[in-house]
């Protein structure tokens, strides 16, 4: 496992990237930073997050600790990379995993909490249905479902202040 999450900010930023550099954490730097002491990040290829198995799976890995610092939080935000038309691998990972929380107490206290997504890819629109496993997640939680913030980026080209705005929206609906 890794270590402890800081329960202390009400919103928890977690982000879903193969690339620790990428445009994906530069929207989570941006987000934090717009955030300040509110929120706190999880980037989970820094976390041991395994598969799904029937039979459970849920004191062999970070997932449990995870799911813990998400119910003690008002509103998480999910970040990820369009991949393939979907949320990065990582990420279908994670949420795969909620399955383990169906009869777990982590689950249900999740309720009364928020979920949003930020999306970036390169494309002027995510791919039709890509905020559903979002939204539905949020909903099969008793989670209101905050939305989905797209941050365009343009083929590697630096993001700039128009691309980020978006950002600015979400924060102040926090």
């Amino acid at each position: 496992m890794t270590e402890a999450i800081d329960n202390t900010g009400p919103v928890l930023v977690i982000a879903g990237s193969a690339r620790a550099d990428g445009t994906t954490m530069l929207i989570v730097r941006r987000l934090q930073g717009l955030l300040g002491e509110r929120a706190d990040v999880i980037d989970l290829a820094e976390w041991r997050i395994e598969p799904f198995r029937y039979g459970g799976s849920l004191d062999r890995d970070d997932f449990r600790a995870i799911a813990r610092a998400m119910a003690a939080r008002r509103h998480t935000i999910f970040v990820t990379p369009v991949y393939w038309y979907a949320m990065s691998g990582i990420m279908k990972i994670f949420f795969d995993r909620f399955t383990d929380l169906l009869r777990q107490p982590e689950g249900r206290a999740l309720a009364g909490g928020t979920l949003s997504c930020v999306v970036t890819g390169t494309d002027p629109t995510p791919p039709p249905g890509f905020e559903e496993p979002f939204a539905r997640t949020a909903a099969f939680f008793a989670m209101d479902w905050g939305g989905k913030t797209y941050v365009m980026s343009d083929r590697g080209k630096p993001l700039d202040e128009t691309a980020l705005a978006p950002l600015a929206g979400l924060a102040g609906r926090i």
